[in-house]
């Protein structure tokens, strides 16, 4: 007989900005869990007979356990115990409260899966299996970031400076997504990994005029670029 396993068919980057999501479970999983939302803006309620040995600061902790009441209000709930029947409890609580669940030892029962990610500046890449084995979309994320040069999150920094620049442009409608992708590709990229400031910005000049100076774009580059 085939496992059970989850379909999440639609990838998406969430806003959640002051917004609130649950977290039942202050084991190491919910920690983590903890963690990321805060790093996001969330405003985290955490849910736990036992308070952690380090608790986060920011956060809202009940020390106690989870009620159907304290889906109230949220976003997103994260079932993390380690008892199933508490999970199970959380779960169908936010199916009637129509929150979003992400089952830790369950994913099929819940509504979505975290990717494994990593980040460089403004640039994000995650890679989900959908549940099926977060280890080895662990291991294909680790083998994906050993590929992507340091520069790529100041190039992302750069385009979308000269983006929002263009689009103030009258000319802004004549805005040409292949232009910018081979500007990207075969002049900006060679020339960050070569760290020479000066050459980036007479290239931004040289190719889409004065007002795209690195001083007019109101970018930053990193320090130990002459």
């Amino acid at each position: 007989m085939s496992e059970a396993r989850a379909s999440f068919g639609y990838p998406i980057f969430l806003d959640l900005q002051g917004r609130l999501a649950v977290v039942v479970g202050a084991g190491p999983v919910g920690l983590r869990k903890v963690d990321g939302l805060l790093q996001a803006g969330a405003q985290v309620r955490l849910i736990d007979p036992q308070e952690p040995v380090s608790c986060m600061d920011n956060l809202e902790f009940l020390a106690r356990e989870f009620e159907e009441s304290d889906l109230q209000g949220a976003t997103l709930v994260f079932a993390c115990t380690d008892k199933k029947n508490i999970n199970a409890q959380v779960a169908d609580a936010a199916r009637r409260q129509s929150v979003f669940c992400c089952r830790a030892d369950l994913p099929e029962d819940g509504d979505f899966a975290l990717p494994a990610l990593f980040r460089q500046g403004a640039l994000t890449v995650a890679v989900s299996t959908g549940g099926g084995s977060p280890t080895l979309a662990a291991e294909m994320r680790d083998r994906l970031q050993r590929h992507v040069p340091d520069c790529w999150g100041v190039s992302l920094d750069l385009m979308a400076a000269v983006r929002r620049k263009w689009l103030t442009l009258p000319n802004g409608a004549q805005y040409n997504q292949q232009v910018l992708r081979r500007f990207w590709a075969e002049q900006l990229l060679p020339q960050l990994e070569q760290k020479n400031r000066n050459k980036i910005n007479q290239l931004l000049i040289e190719t889409f005029g004065k007002e795209f100076s690195l001083e007019q774009l109101q970018v930053q580059l990193p320090e130990g670029m002459s």
